[in-house]
């Protein structure tokens, strides 16, 4: 029995070893897919990251630089992740590229965090006349930085994802502190008709708009009656 038993246990540690493992080689050729990508690309370095960039963004490279050292470790010291060590960010100049990288989603978005990188598109493609001075203002309020660098300083590791209507919220609950930018108020009656089981079960069948918004709501309200250190100890258990 003695035996058996010992056999069980080995068994059992070498699966876990398999899983963790799997889930470092998941990462590890994620981060090569990306960074694939960035061959031939400028480099932009600021105080907390370093930029990938083509000359059809240029003029953007200075500006991401100076949101990413102001507001990056801001948002790390909110998740007391100041050791993170430098951030990359790869701004693409066209949607295949992009989706090359962090592969293809039903909408193309502004960003996403992918491989441990925080990956967005070039302003150009969803911005009218983007070298303006007001297109950049309106990139500051309304660009996907702020996000994307939630779910970079919420990151614990392939081994320890949030669900995904979670990680989502927290995102978007972070970018309306630092930016007062609140993601479609317009659609809070319809996120209101979502329950918190649907959340859980079905996000990524949802509606994406009115489940972001659903995401936010619950996220918000928890900041709001708890406060921000018991969001943090719940993304942490």
């Amino acid at each position: 029995m003695k035996a058996h038993r010992g056999a069980a246990v080995i068994a059992a540690l070498c699966l876990l070893l398999i899983i963790l493992t799997g889930h470092r080689i998941e990462r590890a050729y994620a981060h090569w897919r990306v960074m694939s990508q960035t061959y031939g690309m400028s480099i932009s370095s600021g105080d907390w990251a370093d930029i990938y960039y083509t000359d059809q963004d240029k003029d953007y490279a200075p500006l991401i630089r100076r949101l990413t050292d102001y507001y990056l470790p801001l948002i790390l010291k909110d998740f007391n992740a100041q050791n993170r060590g430098r951030a990359v960010i790869v701004i693409f100049p066209s949607a295949a590229r992009f989706t090359a990288a962090v592969g293809r989603l039903d909408n193309l978005p502004m960003g996403a965090y992918y491989g441990g990188v925080i990956n967005i598109i070039s302003p150009s493609l969803w911005m009218a006349n983007a070298h303006n001075a007001s297109a950049k203002d309106y990139f500051i309020q309304n660009g996907p930085l702020i996000h994307e660098f939630t779910h970079y300083a919420a990151d614990k590791g392939p081994q320890k994802q949030l669900p995904p209507w979670l990680a989502e919220g927290v995102a978007l609950y972070y970018e309306y502190k630092y930016t007062g930018t609140e993601w479609r108020p317009d659609l809070e009656p319809e996120a209101a008709r979502i329950s918190l089981a649907d959340l859980e079960k079905n996000f990524r069948a949802l509606d994406e708009r009115a489940a972001y918004r659903k995401a936010f709501d619950v996220v918000r309200d928890y900041v709001r009656k708890y406060g921000e250190d018991r969001l943090r100890r719940l993304i942490d258990r």
